[in-house]
């Protein structure tokens, strides 16, 4: 690929509030991403006025997975001038988009993943995971909120659900997902008590394609 692309991922607990709408624009006017993935956008339709307060003009191409109520909503955007869309796979936690780069015409699949918070639908979630990757060709990434941990060195508590990691982690293994290390950080979610529980559940994978083919991918906080 002869064009860098540079990615951005954030679990913004609601647009709802003019003022964060405003933090979420100016992260995205600061880091100039090709491609932007928003979770948790508690949005259950995204009008052209909403999109503006939140995505620059650059970004201004997206689409969305929907909020269920109040609950969820997931927007995958991108730079027109850097790379256009083939199509677009919506599935329960993920909106899979595959892109192909101006540049050159190289081709890739990027999915944004905003995992349910429910035990209960947590097998569910791993399962359409599973299918997804059956429809996948080339290079792939996944990125986003997984709500699921891999090992106890994810929590900063003693309170660890095996089963549920192991679950994880059998289907990272049985889909040929590697993970990208993620720098000079060790959780990425806080429950922002006084003494809080940390927990690592933002999470980037690629393929194996993906890592042949853009060997030097970097996760930064």
């Amino acid at each position: 690929m002869s064009k860098s692309l540079s990615f951005f991922s954030w679990n913004v607990r609601g647009l709802g509030q003019s003022c964060r709408c405003d933090d979420v624009l100016a992260e995205l006017i600061s880091s100039r991403p090709s491609v932007a993935a928003i979770q948790e956008t508690k949005l259950s339709c995204l009008s052209p006025l909403k999109r503006r307060t939140f995505l620059p003009a650059r970004l201004k191409n997206c689409v969305t997975l929907d909020a269920v109520g109040s609950t969820g909503g997931v927007l995958t955007a991108w730079d027109a001038s850097i790379c256009s869309v083939d199509s677009v796979t919506k599935l329960s936690y993920t909106l899979t988009t595959s892109f192909a780069v101006l540049a050159d015409g190289s081709t890739f699949t990027f999915s944004n993943v905003y995992a349910p918070t429910l035990h209960e639908d947590k097998p569910s979630f791993l399962a359409k995971l599973a299918s997804l990757a059956d429809l996948i060709s080339g290079p792939w990434m996944i990125f986003g909120d997984f709500n699921l941990t891999r090992s106890p060195a994810d929590k900063n508590t003693g309170s660890f659900n095996l089963s549920d990691a192991t679950r994880f982690n059998d289907l990272i293994s049985s889909i040929a997902l590697v993970e990208i290390p993620l720098v000079d950080r060790a959780y990425t979610w806080s429950n922002r008590r006084d003494n809080p529980t940390l927990v690592r559940l933002d999470r980037c994978f690629v393929n194996l394609d993906w890592d042949a083919c853009f060997p030097n991918t970097a996760l930064l906080p």
